[in-house]
């Protein structure tokens, strides 16, 4: 095969992961994935490098009112002295939120974030794992505002909760 046929191969390889995306984004907006769903959403978002991908983290509820995903803490995640980085813990809320707001938003328009707070209530530490929840607290026609909660999964102990508000964009279109 030559460069430019991997090239279009890939091309089209990825444009059918994103067509898949948004298939399923459609639905999520609509009603909770279910299992079979949540493994074709996870697939589809990793196909390209992503910051999910990046983060390590996996979605596992996706549905109008709710997102959440899962990361197992890895020394990439740490700071020097062995806990958790705060940045991972705001770009999970980054992702669960902004996904989130995509699909109440009817997975149309584009959000992106305006606004990330984060505190930072416990720390967590390597073989950790954390769940990320978003749930709204107000869903605005141009704003929405997202309550993400950061919990250990082994025992549902808070180690963050963020504050994310999205604005809803329209007509902004993802590069191809």
């Amino acid at each position: 095969m030559t460069d430019n046929s991997q090239a279009d191969v890939s091309k089209a390889a990825k444009r059918a992961a994103l067509l898949k995306f948004q298939e399923l984004s459609e639905i999520a907006a609509k009603q909770d994935l279910d299992e079979s769903q949540i493994a074709q959403f996870n697939k589809a978002n990793r196909f390209d490098t992503n910051f999910d991908v990046v983060m390590g983290s996996r979605y596992i509820e996706v549905g109008p009112r709710k997102v959440t995903l899962r990361v197992e803490i890895t020394a990439e995640h740490l700071q020097p002295w062995g806990i958790t980085h705060g940045g991972l813990l705001a770009a999970l809320a980054e992702s669960a939120g902004s996904v989130a707001s995509y699909l109440a938003a009817g997975a149309e328009p584009a959000v992106m974030g305006t606004s990330n707070h984060t505190d930072f209530l416990r720390p967590s530490a390597k073989g950790d794992v954390i769940v990320s929840t978003a749930t709204p607290e107000h869903l605005g026609r141009s704003t929405h505002l997202w309550r993400i909660e950061h919990k250990l999964e082994a025992t549902g102990k808070l180690v963050a909760l963020t504050q994310l508000k999205t604005a809803v964009v329209p007509n902004l279109k993802p590069k191809q």
